[in-house]
């Protein structure tokens, strides 16, 4: 019985949190564009909405107060925080070395607490696994295109099924995660929570955004114990998301 009312709680709570959510995004009326074009801003904070141009993938996203949004080429971080860090202590992008090539992820220095993730952008025709007819590597691509389709589906691990977004076999075991299907006002997507070894909260969180050809990437990191990825900012990412308009 407890049990039962600690979840109907959850529930009413997430409800009622969207509305309140979505009202103070509703009063926003400073809208700053980022980017590294002529007249842009690399940095924006407090409640505005970033106008972004990121490659490829140009978005507006919903600042609230304490969140600020920080541009490099080619990668954009979120961080909400009540004192914005110097540059050298925000999160940041990491290349590895590989075999076939580069692979990328963000980064945070360690015990951050703060709330966080990256967004890249790329092309959808650099990946193998986003639909459900698609095989994992087409016969014609050369090996280094078949590297970047295998990375990039890792860091995507869901594909377009007649049933909308569904996990894909590099997702894992679905007990070892929570699936978040999204829509936006053009564009859908989804959302992952990987949940770590203590109870109720997560290590890494991954969300992939489609809009036409693009994909909208993003992730975040935390290996300190605890991890500031629990269920309460995973929602709170989740409302962020849903705020995103692509443009033309």
């Amino acid at each position: 019985m407890k049990r039962a009312c600690l979840l109907l709680a959850t529930i009413i709570v997430c409800m009622t949190a969207m509305p309140v959510f979505s009202s103070e995004v509703s009063r926003i009326d400073t809208v700053v564009k980022v980017g590294n074009g002529l007249g842009d801003s690399a940095l924006t904070s407090g409640k505005s909405v970033a106008s972004i141009s990121q490659g490829d993938c140009k978005y507006s996203l919903a600042l609230l107060e304490n969140q600020h949004v920080q541009f490099h080429s080619p990668d954009v971080v979120f961080l909400e925080s009540k004192i914005i860090p110097k540059d050298e202590h925000w999160p940041h992008l990491a290349h590895a070395e590989m075999s076939a090539g580069y692979d990328w992820s963000f980064e945070e220095n360690k015990n951050f607490k703060s709330k966080w993730f990256g967004l890249m952008c790329e092309g959808a025709e650099n990946f193998g696994l986003l639909r459900s007819d698609q095989s994992k590597s087409a016969d014609d691509d050369n090996p280094e295109l078949q590297f970047v389709k295998e990375a990039n589906d890792l860091k995507c691990p869901a594909a377009l099924t007649e049933k909308g977004w569904v996990p894909n076999v590099n997702a894992g075991r679905p007990e070892d995660y929570v699936f978040r299907e999204l829509s936006g006002a053009n564009w859908s997507g989804f959302m992952f929570g990987f949940k770590s070894k203590n109870r109720g909260s997560m290590g890494r969180i991954k969300f992939c955004l489609v809009h036409d050809g693009n994909v909208l990437l993003g992730s975040a990191v935390n290996n300190s114990k605890p991890s500031w990825i629990d269920e309460k900012a995973f929602e709170e990412i989740e409302s962020t998301l849903r705020t995103v308009t692509f443009t033309p």
